[in-house]
């Protein structure tokens, strides 16, 4: 019995020892295989891009979207009471009065009659225009007026301040800043005409951005002009 467990065990040692020969074999022989195709692989994604660089990939372009497209030409407003007409470009966009005319009214105006809004997406600015009937009579003067306006801006808790003012006949133009009680400064560029009835025509921008609108607003506001 002795000498069969110990011939036993010597046929399991010599089988462990034909399996780790296997197994280094395997282990060899799977190396260089990986080496292969890693050798392979490497030679055809050479050639793909060396194939890709000759072909000539379709361009493609973003198609351009414009939130605010530019238009060309002008828009003539005539008033609905056809004493005022006034010209500006074509790429104002006019509000609804009914629900933007209360939030733009003053006490000094009747009723606003024209609000347009004009924005400049990369100069990340934008401008107001307005045209409002007022509430006095001519012999209250331009100068009269602005002082009433200077009143109405001392009731909403903020200041106005005429820069110049230059009165010819029945038309009176001035620039001014208009400052709240919080948010940023104003300026514009305004114009009352005194035509039976009293029109101020205005011009609204941020003061930084002023210098951007000023000639727009004096092109716009010297086009309003009353109709006989």
């Amino acid at each position: 019995m002795e000498k069969q467990d110990i011939k036993k065990e010597g046929e399991e040692r010599e089988e462990k020892k034909r399996r780790k020969k296997i197994t280094k074999k395997d282990l060899i022989l799977i190396f260089v295989v990986i080496l292969l195709l890693s050798g392979v692989t490497y030679w055809h994604f050479k050639n793909w891009r060396k194939s890709l660089n000759e072909v000539e990939l379709p361009k493609f372009e973003m198609p351009k979207f414009e939130l605010f497209p530019k238009k060309e030409g002008y828009k003539e407003w005539v008033s609905p009471d056809g004493k005022l007409k006034m010209k500006y470009s074509a790429d104002w966009l006019e509000m609804d009065i009914r629900i933007l005319g209360s939030y733009v009214q003053r006490e000094i105006e009747e009723k606003p009659l024209l609000v347009a809004q004009k924005f400049v997406i990369e100069k990340s600015t934008f401008a107001f225009l307005t045209v409002n009937k007022l509430k006095f009579k001519e012999e209250l003067g331009a100068e009269g007026i602005l002082e009433k306006m200077k009143e109405d801006a001392q009731k909403r808790e903020g200041e106005m301040e005429v820069l110049n003012l230059e009165i010819k006949d029945k038309i009176a133009v001035f620039e001014a800043k208009y400052k709240g009680k919080e948010g940023p400064v104003f300026q514009s560029k305004e114009k009352m005409i005194f035509n039976n009835e009293i029109y101020l025509i205005s011009f609204f921008t941020f003061e930084k951005g002023f210098p951007e609108f000023k000639k727009e607003a004096e092109e716009i506001i010297n086009s309003a002009i009353p109709v006989e």
